[in-house]
């Protein structure tokens, strides 16, 4: 029993809502593209453009969150085991996760873009995507073609630059070293949209989004020392409530007037859907099934793959006028995603699988996301 791979119920079907929020949400966002102009599945915004779906818009923060809890778990998980944490090794595991799909698709997009278009990032911008700095060309408006979305992979990776060593350090007093981070980045972002609205520095706040990491990370370790506060959580009430800003999330009926309320909203409402699964007892919407399965575990790849072929089909297709336009878009929709689908599940099983299977070398707590 000792040597089991940890399992969390659920969180796969996370991944699959979030990834596949964030594909749909950008697919009607890029409808123009196919000269599809008076069709959109989320509304027209104020420029007469197509709208976004929320649930995509909000997907990053859920994924941003789940990470934070499940990364933590583990660290913490191997701090109870070992009494220490294996920098190298979490380092290591982090690489083999991230590194090759993100350097694939990196050089398929710029190999890509030469092909369609003649020109090649300049270096400044290439160095950025090199080192994950996806970010600042993300926040200045000079993110390359199908590359805006490489910024979120970009924070991510940032956060884990610093996080083990601040987890190894504070240990004992971690939990108030996280609450006063949190706090902090909370005012800031608010003190700074308050001063100097739509700054760079107030954009680089809001896409920087450490909270939502470290309030996953907050609820990882309440978790595994059986706080009251998780008890709370769990409480039927609130995964309810969870499920239903979940559900406006889905129907495109959610909206605030601060985009800063409803980052720490869907930060808290994915906190606790995470807590709701994992605990099984009082789980309002099991996740935890094999379809749900099947797309989380193709989750990164959805993400990552998706804005090319978005960018592919609407360079093939931008002059199909002859079609119906209902039709037309049923078939954009369907052709991108079934693409991406397809090319996540090759890329996982055939291509992302030979470096996770490493992973296992390097892992003190072994942890799967299939319940086997």
């Amino acid at each position: 029993m000792e040597n089991k791979p940890v399992f969390l119920s659920g969180l796969n079907g996370i991944r699959t809502i979030a990834a596949i929020g964030v594909m749909v949400s950008h697919i009607n966002l890029a409808l123009n593209k196919f000269n599809i102009i008076n069709i959109s599945l989320f509304g027209f915004n104020e420029e007469g453009k197509p709208g976004g779906w929320l649930l995509g818009e909000h997907g990053v923060t859920m994924f941003f969150v789940l990470s934070g809890f499940l990364i933590t778990f583990l660290l913490y998980k191997e701090l109870e085991k070992t009494g220490t944490i294996n920098i190298k090794a979490f380092y290591i595991r982090r690489i083999l996760r991230i590194w090759p799909l993100y350097y694939l698709y990196f050089f398929i997009v710029v190999i890509t873009i030469f092909v369609l278009y003649g020109s090649l990032p300049s270096i400044s911008t290439f160095l950025y995507y090199t080192f994950f700095l996806a970010n600042v060309p993300f926040v200045t408006e000079k993110a390359l073609l199908a590359l805006d979305h490489f910024w979120s992979i970009g924070v991510e990776e940032q956060f884990y630059l610093f996080w083990p060593f601040l987890f190894l350090f504070f240990k004992i007093k971690l939990k108030k070293v996280i609450l006063f981070l949190i706090t902090v980045l909370a005012l800031f972002r608010i003190f700074i949209w308050y001063k100097m609205p739509f700054s760079l520095i107030a954009l680089y706040s809001v896409v920087n989004r450490f909270d939502c990491m470290l309030l996953g990370a907050l609820g990882a370790i309440l978790y595994l020392e059986k706080s009251k506060i998780i008890d709370f959580l769990n409480l039927k009430w609130i995964q309810y409530f969870s499920w239903v800003i979940m559900l406006l999330l889905i129907t495109n009926q959610l909206n605030f007037f601060n985009s800063i309320i409803e980052i720490f909203l869907i930060g808290f409402v994915t906190l606790c859907i995470i807590i709701g699964q994992i605990n099984i007892k009082n789980r309002v919407v099991n996740l935890e099934n094999k379809i749900m399965s099947y797309f989380g575990q193709l989750s990164f790849g959805i993400y990552v793959y998706h804005p090319l072929l978005i960018l592919l089909v609407s360079h093939f297709f931008k002059n199909t006028n002859h079609l119906d336009e209902m039709i037309y878009t049923i078939l954009v929709f369907g052709l991108i995603i079934t693409l991406t689908i397809l090319i996540s599940h090759f890329s996982y099983f055939y291509f992302e699988n030979r470096f996770l299977r490493l992973k296992s070398k390097f892992s003190i707590i072994h942890s799967t996301n299939s319940n086997v």
